[in-house]
């Protein structure tokens, strides 16, 4: 009889790489990295990526937010992964201000998912307060199964949220997207730079926020580190 894993080595599992799906950068993605380069912004490095990539796809979600499309990179590789699948997911991509809303929408029909990916030029905070008003108030509606819940701000109550914004927002958008994620929701993240010796207060300040969210949510989430070749991948998950 085969052993049942443990808890945390089936979370870790869960969050393995994916050889089936290959190492090969996405074509669209590729064009949009030299882009980015010409444009002198960066991106996460290919095998975060990657692994952002496999964990979502071996997650199989219904319901996707993506928080700070920026000009599309990580978004091509998820778009690309779940376009090859048969049951598409509702996907809302929330970069706010509108700076790269239309870049993003002609990334969609590029792969000719606009009627299940929707970009929301909200800043994140503010389209977290709409949703979590917007749960509360159709939560008996969920529960009872009575009728289709409509109207929802953004893909929820979300089976996968991925956090890809600069470390002065990245604490605050977790604390706000834990309300938003379905049972056994699960948020993605990167682990912000640990400060180096003679790092500014400021940055120290940031990342003691960091260590203190951390602490705060490990009772009741599941929280998984995948260290890899650049980055620390985060993953926290509703139990």
């Amino acid at each position: 009889m085969d052993e049942v894993p443990s808890e945390p080595d089936a979370f870790a599992r869960h969050l393995s790489e994916n050889i089936e799906l290959g190492e090969e950068e996405p074509k669209i993605a590729a064009a949009i990295s030299e882009q980015l380069a010409h444009m002198e912004l960066t991106s996460h490095d290919e095998f975060t990526l990657r692994r952002i990539r496999d964990v979502a796809i071996r997650h199989d979600p219904k319901k996707i937010i993506e928080v700070g499309g920026g000009i599309g990179h990580l978004t091509a590789w998820l778009l690309d992964a779940f376009s090859s699948k048969a049951h598409k997911p509702e996907y809302t991509i929330v970069e706010g201000g509108n700076k790269f809303a239309a870049i993003l929408l002609r990334l969609t029909q590029r792969f000719n998912a606009s009627d299940w990916v929707r970009v929301s030029g909200m800043r994140f905070q503010e389209l977290a307060g709409e949703s979590k008003a917007w749960l509360l108030s159709i939560q008996a509606l969920l529960n009872s199964n009575s009728m289709e819940a409509t109207g929802a701000p953004a893909s929820l109550p979300a089976d996968l949220i991925i956090i890809d914004v600069g470390e002065l927002e990245q604490v605050e958008c977790i604390q706000e997207s834990l309300p938003l994620l379905s049972k056994n929701g699960l948020i993605l993240t990167v682990e912000p730079n640990v400060p180096f010796e003679g790092a500014s207060e400021e940055e120290s300040n940031r990342f003691q926020l960091w260590m203190d969210l951390i602490r705060e949510i490990q009772e009741t989430y599941r929280i998984g580190f995948v260290p890899l070749k650049k980055t620390t991948l985060v993953a926290i998950m509703s139990k």
